[in-house]
C-alpha cells in the first residue's frame, strides 16, 4: 500500500484575517515612503484604499456575504468610494491638464494614471457586488436628496455651493438674455459731471462679517496659502476646523524700517511659545479650503475679542508672527521652504525701506531645554546653501548662530495668500 504524503497538511496556515492585515500594513508603509518622495499623501491614500478593498474581496469576503447588514453597508461604501474616486479623478485630470496639479509633470501624470487604474478596478468591484443592495442608483439618488435638503436649511458648506450654482445660472440667463446697450454714435455723450460718481456710490457699506467669497473684513482681507504641492496646514491656531493656514492681511499695512521691524520683533511674543512637535495625520477634504476656515473666530481675532491657539509646529509660528507684524501695520509674507530630504519648514520675511528684504524664523525652543530666552533670528535663504538662523538679540553665554537645518532645495514666498481665486 502506496504511503500517502502529509507534508502540505502540515504546512503551517496563515489565517486570513492577518494575511489582509499584513497586506494592508504593506502597502500603507509603501504609500508613505511614496507620498514622502512626491510629497503629497494621494498615493498613500489610494494604496490604503486598494489594499482594505482588496483584502475584503479576497480574504474576507465571507463575511460580506452571509452577514446581511455587512452585506448592505460593505455595499454602500462601495458605491460613495466609487462616486468619491472619480470625482478626484476628475479634479486631478482638470488639475493636470491646467498644470496645477504638482509640481513635476511627470509625478502628477503617474498619480493620475494610478487614481484611473484604480478607479477602473474598483468599479469592477462595484460590478461584481451588483446582487448587493443598496443599487448604485439609489445611492446617486439618496445623495442628491441629502444635499437637497441639506443645502437649502443653510447646512454649510452646503449652503454656499447651492448658492454659488444659483448664483452662476442666474448670471449666464441673465447675461444670454440682456440685450446689446452698446451705445451707438448717435447717442449722446455724457458730460465727464454726468458720469463722476459721488462718494456714496464708490464707497461700498461697511460689511459687519467676513465676506465668505472674497475674505474681506472692515480694512482686511484674508488669504489661504497655496502652493504648487497643494495647500499648506498646521495645527489650526487661527484655523480650528481645517487646520489651514490662514494669514489675515492689513490694507494699511506698509513697509518698515529696519529699525522699525526689530522693534515690533523685540515686543512681539510668538517665539515665547515652545515649540512642540506634533504628528500630522494625512487627510483629505471635499469642497474648496476656504470653506472649511472658521470665520468667526477668524473674525473674533480681528476684532481682539479672541486669540489664536498657541502654535506648536514652525508652519504655526510663521502664521502668528504674519497676522501679529499685519495687525501691527507691517506688511509681511508667509514662507514655505522645502530642504534636503523633503523636509518643510517655514519662516517670515519683510520687505523692509532700508535694508531690503528680511527674512525671520521666530519658531520657538523645545520644552524643558537649555536655550537663550529669545528665538528671534534673522536667516539667508538661498537655494543650494544651507538654512542656519543667526539671533537677531545676543544673548551673553549664547552663540548667535544656530545648527543648520539643512539645505534649501526650494522655497516660496507667499505675501497675501489666495481666497476663492
Amino acid at each position: 500500500m502506496p504511503i500517502q504524503d502529509r507534508s502540505h497538511a502540515n504546512r503551517p496556515h496563515m489565517p486570513n484575517w492577518l494575511t489582509a492585515l499584513l497586506f494592508v500594513v504593506g502597502l500603507c508603509v509603501t504609500g508613505l515612503v511614496i507620498s514622502t518622495a512626491v510629497g503629497s499623501f494621494i498615493p498613500f491614500w489610494l494604496l490604503f484604499g486598494f489594499s482594505i478593498f482588496y483584502s475584503i474581496e479576497k480574504w474576507l469576503g465571507y463575511y460580506t456575504i452571509k452577514q446581511k447588514v455587512v452585506v448592505r453597508i460593505y455595499r454602500l461604501i462601495l458605491n460613495l468610494c466609487a462616486l468619491s474616486l472619480l470625482g478626484f479623478v476628475i479634479w486631478s485630470g482638470v488639475s493636470l491638464f491646467t498644470h496645477q496639479f504638482m509640481q513635476s509633470p511627470l509625478v502628477g501624470s503617474l498619480l493620475f494614471i494610478a487614481e484611473l487604474t484604480v478607479f477602473i478596478w474598483l468599479c469592477r468591484v462595484v460590478s461584481r457586488n451588483g446582487w448587493r443592495q443598496p443599487s448604485m442608483k439609489l445611492t446617486v439618488f439618496s445623495l442628491i436628496c441629502l444635499f437637497l435638503i441639506f443645502s437649502f436649511a443653510g447646512v454649510q458648506p452646503l449652503s454656499d455651493y447651492k448658492d454659488s450654482l444659483f448664483s452662476s445660472i442666474s448670471t449666464y440667463f441673465r447675461n444670454t438674455n440682456q440685450p446689446d446697450t452698446t451705445p451707438s454714435a448717435s447717442d449722446t455723450i455724457p458730460s465727464p459731471s454726468d458720469t463722476t460718481p459721488s462718494p456714496s456710490d464708490t464707497t461700498p457699506p461697511p460689511s459687519d462679517e467676513i465676506n465668505s467669497h472674497t475674505g474681506a473684513y472692515k480694512d482686511y482681507y484674508l488669504g489661504v496659502v497655496h502652493t504648487p504641492g497643494g495647500y499648506l496646514s498646521g495645527n489650526g491656531c487661527y484655523d480650528d476646523t481645517g487646520d489651514f493656514i490662514v494669514l489675515i492681511n492689513n490694507e494699511n499695512a506698509r513697509d518698515p524700517s529696519y529699525s522699525q521691524l526689530v522693534s515690533f520683533l523685540r515686543q512681539d511674543n510668538t517665539d515665547q511659545f515652545p515649540y512642540i512637535y506634533a504628528i500630522s495625520l494625512p487627510g483629505m477634504y471635499y469642497g474648496s479650503a476656504e470653506s472649511h476656515v472658521n470665520l468667526e473666530h477668524i473674525q473674533n481675532i480681528i476684532d481682539g475679542t479672541a486669540q489664536p491657539d498657541d502654535p506648536h509646529v514652525c508652519a504655526d509660528f510663521a502664521e502668528r508672527l504674519h497676522n501679529n507684524a499685519e495687525l501691527a501695520g507691517i506688511r509681511c509674507a508667509y514662507v514655505s521652504i522645502t530642504l534636503a530630504g523633503n523636509t518643510g519648514h517655514a519662516c517670515d520675511a519683510v520687505q523692509t525701506t532700508d535694508r531690503g528684504l528680511v527674512y525671520i524664523d521666530v519658531t520657538g525652543w523645545p520644552p524643558n531645554q537649555p536655550h537663550p530666552g529669545r528665538a528671534v533670528s534673522t536667516v539667508s535663504i538661498v537655494v543650494g546653501r544651507s538654512y542656519t538662523p543667526v539671533s537677531l538679540f545676543h544673548e551673553p553665554g549664547w552663540e548667535d548662530s544656530y545648527v543648520s537645518m539643512g539645505t534649501v532645495t526650494d522655497f516660496q514666498v507667499v505675501w497675501d495668500g489666495s481666497w476663492n481665486g
